[in-house]
This record gives structure tokens, C-alpha cells and sequence, in this order.
């Protein structure tokens, strides 16, 4: 019999050497917890947990978005409600200063402080987020969206440009709102598209005018009436006498008032107009000696209140024989009256009210799909785990086995090792 002892050796040690390597995958295992720690443990779980986890990067990136668009559209609802406010207050001192009783002196420092506010509403229009970006400038983030020319007029250099994230494999979320709209275009009363900053301004001139001027005019029996003309072009006003009340439409291009008188003597109000010697006051007379009114006066070219109102009617009543009663009562355009600004400060309020409504929109939709997408990575996490964690008492308890049976073939390579060629003869 041939017998190689080197060949022998060779062979234990290298079973020795695979089996220690099968231990230490084991204790590995056991240390990290994962049954898959390299491809070859399992080449198709391999595969199938390295799909399941690009999932779940995709989840908690999209998840991430969702609290980013989260703390972006509240801070956008927080600068909104900033704006609400200041829009109420606007209101309240208008109505104050609406009030007969105030002096110019009143209405000059309640104009004060709503020229303050158009200065509120510059900064929260140009309103910055944590990263230093433009809230309400479009895709310009870094541009600063509301600017202040040398004339003292307010510009928006912002784009249209509506912010959004990804917020699953299928959807985005907007997270901003256009601040060109939002500032630039409330929809007024009549349909008109009224800037919030044009808007403060004029109702600044409207207070500050007020003690100037009147909401109507009004007269009993005879009054006589004059206009300041310089907008030339379509005037109308709503004229009351003992028959009822007509509209007065007419082309005025200077200062000839005889195109007022024939139409007011055409309308059928029972008030008639004559022309004074002087060629420029106009003498109304109601047929039954009752009372008259004029308003609603509306002059071409004037679309917002004005510093110095330029056109206007001024109405000064009369008795029978021409001599004045009371005081001379002027007549703005409609643009100039503070109840025109209390229309466009409601439909103001309207509409921030409108916007905040989408913001709440989105916020809840981002609510639900943070619970969505909650629920999906609990379920990659769950098939993550399956696939992955060890099962720690069946890895031991192999473990252990793995050592007993490495034991006996150690200590059987021992005694088998001692043996020699003498120990055969025997």
C-alpha cells in the first residue's frame, strides 16, 4: 500500500481553510444581522433587493419633496395671510376715513399709514425662502421680483414661472403661485385687472381727496353747474330730476358745455339746461321745483384715482333769483371715490382669499400622499426585510454544528497524522 502523508495534510488543510471560510460567512451574518452580504449568497435575491432598494430611494426622495413643497406652501400661506391683514386694516381706515367728521389733517395721517402698507406689501411680495429664494419671482428664484422705478412706479421682473416638485413616479406639486398675478392682476368690480400696489396708492389719493369732493350732488329746484375738462373725450354721470333718472353720455373736447345741455334736455329727467351768459355755467332747472342729483361720473382716460384730480364737475345750488345756498359741492370721477376703493379692497380680499384656498388645496393633497407614500416604503421595507435580515436561530444554532463537526475533523486529523509506516505492520 502507498501511502503520501503530504497529500494528505494538503487536503485537510484545505478543507480546514473552507470550512473556516463558511464559519466566519456565518459569524458575519449572525454579527450583521443580513443573510445576503454578498451576490453569490443569493444571486436572485441579490437582484431582487437591489430593485427594492432603488424603490425605496425613490420613496424617501420623493418624500423629502413632499416636506420641501410642505414648508414651501406654508411659508407661502403664511406671507398671504401677512397680506389679508394688511388688507383688512386698509379697509378699516378707509371706512374711517369716509367718515364727514375727520378733517384733512385725519385723512392726511390715515394716508400715511396706508402709504406705509404699500411698503408691507413690497416686502412680502418680494418674500424670501430658507435658501434665499424669490418666492413670487417664477423660475427667476434669484431675481428680485417686485422693483421700484425712479417714477415711483412698482414693476414685477419675475416670469410666469410656477415652481414644482416631483411627488411620486407620476405626479408633481406646485409650490409657488404667480406673483405677477397675485400682485398685478386682481380681478376688480367690473372685471377690470386692478394691481394691489396701484390699488394702496389710490386709495392714498382717494383719502387724501375726500374732504374735496362728494359722492353725489345734489340740489333742489336750480343749481348751477361748471366742469374742469382735461381729459377730453366720453363723459357719462347718472342725472336724477322729478321724472326719474337717465344716464348722460356725451363727447366733451374742451370746454363748450352746450353738448351737456342737449342732452340733458334730451333725457327726460324733468330737469332742463340752459347756458348762462358767461358760455360755460350751465343753469339746471327741475320742472317742478324738486330736488336733483348727479352721479356715476365717469371721464375718458381716468381708470385709477388721482393726486390732483383733473377732471370734475362742481355744482353750486341756487334760489330762483341765482343766489347760492350752501356750498359748492365737487364731483370726481368714480375712480377718485373712496367707495370705488372699498370695491377693489374687497375684490382683493377675494382673491388672496382664493389663492390661500389652493395653497390649503395642496397642502392637504401633500397630507395624503405623505400617508401614501408612508404605507409604500413600509412595504419595501417589509420585502427589503424578508429578503435580507437573518434568521439569527437557524444561522446559530449552523453555526454551532459547523464548529462540532470542525472539531472532530480536527482532532481525527490529529491521531491520523501521529500514524507512520510501522504503525501498518503491525
Amino acid at each position: 500500500m502507498q501511502i503520501s502523508s503530504k497529500l494528505f495534510n494538503q487536503q485537510q488543510l484545505k478543507q480546514f481553510s473552507s470550512t473556516t471560510e463558511e464559519l466566519q460567512d456565518l459569524q458575519n451574518k449572525i454579527a450583521t444581522g443580513e443573510n445576503i452580504l454578498k451576490a453569490s449568497d443569493d444571486p436572485v435575491g441579490s437582484v431582487e433587493l437591489s430593485g427594492l432598494n432603488v424603490v425605496k430611494k425613490q420613496i424617501e426622495q420623493y418624500e423629502r419633496n413632499v416636506n420641501s413643497a410642505n414648508d414651501r406652501l406654508t411659508l407661502l400661506d403664511k406671507n398671504l395671510e401677512n397680506l389679508s391683514n394688511i388688507m383688512i386694516r386698509a379697509q378699516e381706515l378707509l371706512i374711517q376715513a369716509s367718515s364727514d367728521v375727520l378733517g384733512a389733517s385725519d385723512r392726511e395721517s390715515i394716508a400715511l399709514e396706508i402709504d406705509e402698507m404699500k411698503e408691507e406689501i413690497m416686502s412680502v411680495a418680494n418674500a424670501q425662502d430658507s435658501n434665499g429664494s424669490y418666492l413670487f419671482s417664477g423660475y427667476k428664484t434669484n431675481t428680485i421680483p417686485f422693483v421700484k422705478d425712479l417714477a415711483g412706479s412698482i414693476n414685477y421682473k419675475g416670469d410666469r414661472g410656477i415652481a414644482s416638485l416631483s411627488i411620486s413616479e407620476s405626479r408633481v406639486m406646485e409650490t409657488t403661485l404667480d406673483g405677477g398675478t397675485l400682485f398685478q392682476a386682481v380681478k376688480g368690480p367690473t372685471g377690470e385687472n386692478v394691481s394691489v400696489f396701484q390699488m394702496l396708492e389710490d386709495i392714498s389719493y382717494s383719502i387724501r381727496t375726500a374732504s374735496g369732493g362728494v359722492n353725489s350732488v345734489k340740489a333742489t329746484g336750480v343749481a348751477e353747474l361748471t366742469f374742469e375738462n382735461k381729459n377730453p373725450g366720453t363723459w357719462s354721470f347718472d342725472l336724477t330730476g322729478n321724472l326719474g333718472t337717465a344716464t348722460i353720455t356725451t363727447e366733451i373736447t374742451g370746454e363748450d358745455p352746450s353738448e351737456f345741455v342737449k342732452q340733458i334736455n334730451l333725457s327726460s329727467t324733468g330737469v332742463t339746461a340752459t347756458i348762462n351768459d358767461d358760455g360755460k355755467t350751465i343753469k339746471l332747472t327741475d320742472s317742478v321745483n324738486g330736488p336733483m342729483e348727479i352721479k356715476n361720473l365717469s371721464v375718458y382716460g381716468i381708470d385709477s384715482a388721482q393726486k390732483n384730480p383733473t377732471s370734475f364737475f362742481q355744482v353750486q345750488p341756487t334760489d330762483g333769483s341765482g343766489n347760492s345756498i350752501g356750498s359748492m359741492q365737487k364731483l370726481f370721477d368714480n375712480n377718485q371715490l373712496p367707495s370705488k376703493q372699498l370695491d377693489n379692497v374687497a375684490s382683493t380680499q377675494v382673491h388672496i382669499s382664493n389663492n390661500r384656498g389652493e395653497i390649503g388645496a395642496r397642502t392637504n393633497s401633500l397630507t395624503r400622499q405623505t400617508e401614501l407614500l408612508a404605507n409604500r416604503r413600509l412595504g419595501v421595507e417589509k420585502d427589503v426585510s424578508d429578503l435580507k435580515d437573518a434568521d439569527l436561530a437557524a444561522l446559530v444554532t449552523n453555526l454551532q454544528s459547523m464548529l462540532t463537526s470542525m472539531q472532530a475533523s480536527q482532532q481525527s486529523f490529529v491521531k491520523i497524522s501521529q500514524l507512520n509506516l510501522f504503525d501498518y505492520l503491525r
